[in-house]
């Protein structure tokens, strides 16, 4: 390429993933990063050809993206192991968090596009929009570095309603969609998942594959499900099969209202440390099929409580809900990509274009944050701007993560200048400020 080229420091991360392209494809991968991570303010691959210099063959990444011979899913795997393998997390248990969201669409000609049910919607907004649900599950890991949970999004799926699928093809549902997502996981990653989910995804076919698989599912419980004691094994013989479920508890509701059995606890949650009145449950949930762990949260600044569940008994309370928590980076994630990476510009059509440029756009997101993680542990200065009225910010965002690896790119191109031009003192902060700008 003649263009826009990335760091060395992230070209050794990039290179980790060669082996899931062909020595050709693996350059128009790097240019599409590159308009990804480095290009603005479109993130179109028209705008990626054009950073890398790629105008003579621009038809080539076109037809990389929506013909040529590589898949999604082991570019979602090889991600994550890379970001596993750079984290050190090669033994233990992992925390995945999925979730949906909505990217709306103009056009009829789209592949996949239908009309949603918009949840997040606010007033003179429209209950039903037309556009892509996506399915995203993300790798969810503390850094001691920033203080904060980070969010490596590895793999992601379209959900398109029955109506408005092709005939040659088959109907999907959203469970279905996830329990072939999480399967996928479990087969090429040997360590023991912990998937933290929302209340959607709490049906029962979801939760028996994780069961069954041995993925510990922790996700909220609505305030009208279901719970029953053990069934009470009596010493005479009765005709009939034995009780699977014992005595209806009363709703998580009314439970919520006795004080008894509620115990105060301070936890960090969110940055801060929380005190919270915890009530835990070991209940029968028909759905799961056998005993889950129930938990009636009330926070300090809220009055209404909050229902959690969890499929392993084992795990303490305090583990629970610091696991709970942290699925929140993955929303803020999903408003970073749409907004800093161009996720919700992208122009594809056909069925290929449309599934792989989301893999590449969410892709791009844990390299940059590997790359700031190992910046920041290198000690380098000035890993993120400062600002005047903030001069203590402990982290950086995910935009002042783009912005460092803008600058330090666009410091590299000036070293190279100033080697084969020498350049007169007076004129070096000029030209490094004009050249931060452009950036």
């Amino acid at each position: 390429m003649n263009g826009i080229q990335f760091l060395s420091t992230f070209v050794k991360l990039i290179s980790e993933l060669r082996s899931v392209f062909t020595k050709p494809s693996f350059v128009h991968f790097q240019a599409i990063w590159a308009g990804v991570l480095l290009g603005c303010p479109k993130k179109t691959v028209t705008a990626a050809v054009k950073l890398a210099g790629l105008v003579k063959k621009f038809s080539n990444v076109n037809r990389f993206v929506s013909q040529y011979r590589w898949d999604a899913g082991p570019l979602g795997i090889a991600v994550l192991k890379l970001v596993l393998k750079t984290l050190d997390l090669t033994t233990g248990s992992i925390i995945l968090a999925l979730d949906s969201t909505f990217l709306p669409k103009f056009g009829a000609k789209i592949f996949g596009c239908a009309y949603h049910y918009n949840y997040a919607r606010k007033r003179n907004v429209p209950t039903y929009m037309w556009g892509h649900e996506w399915l995203v599950m993300s790798l969810l890991y503390f850094s001691s570095l920033f203080d904060k949970w980070l969010c490596f999004p590895f793999l992601a799926q379209l959900f398109v309603p029955e109506k408005y699928l092709p005939k040659d093809q088959s109907y999907r549902s959203s469970i279905e969609i996830a329990s072939e997502m999480i399967l996928y996981v479990k087969e090429h990653i040997k360590h023991k998942l912990i998937l933290v989910t929302d209340g959607f995804f709490t049906k029962k076919k979801f939760i028996r594959i994780c069961i069954g698989s041995g993925v510990v599912l922790i996700s909220r419980l609505q305030s009208n499900a279901a719970l029953h004691l053990l069934p009470v094994r009596s010493s005479q013989k009765k005709r009939g099969r034995p009780r699977k479920y014992g005595r209806r508890l009363a709703s998580l509701k009314q439970l919520a209202k006795k004080n008894n059995g509620f115990e105060n606890t301070e936890i960090k949650l969110y940055g801060k440390k929380r005190r919270l009145r915890v009530k835990r449950i070991d209940a029968l949930r028909k759905p799961a099929g056998q005993l889950i762990q129930v938990l009636i949260v009330f926070y300090e600044s809220q009055k209404k409580p909050a229902f959690f569940f969890s499929t392993d008994m084992d795990m303490p309370i305090a583990d629970l809900l610091k696991r709970v928590a942290p699925r929140w980076s993955l929303e803020n994630l999903f408003k970073d990509i749409k907004e800093d990476l161009g996720w919700s510009q992208r122009q594809c059509r056909v069925e290929k274009a449309v599934s792989r440029s989301t893999t590449l756009t969410c892709s791009a997101a844990p390299l940059l944050l590997l790359w700031s993680h190992q910046q920041a542990s290198q000690r380098q200065p000035e890993f993120w701007d400062v600002l005047s009225w903030r001069p203590n910010k402990s982290s950086p965002s995910f935009k002042d993560m783009i912005e460092q690896l803008r600058c330090r790119n666009t410091d590299n191109i000036f070293l190279a200048l100033e080697q084969s031009n020498p350049i007169k003192p007076e004129n070096k902060a000029l030209i490094r400020a004009i050249l931060k700008v452009a950036a």
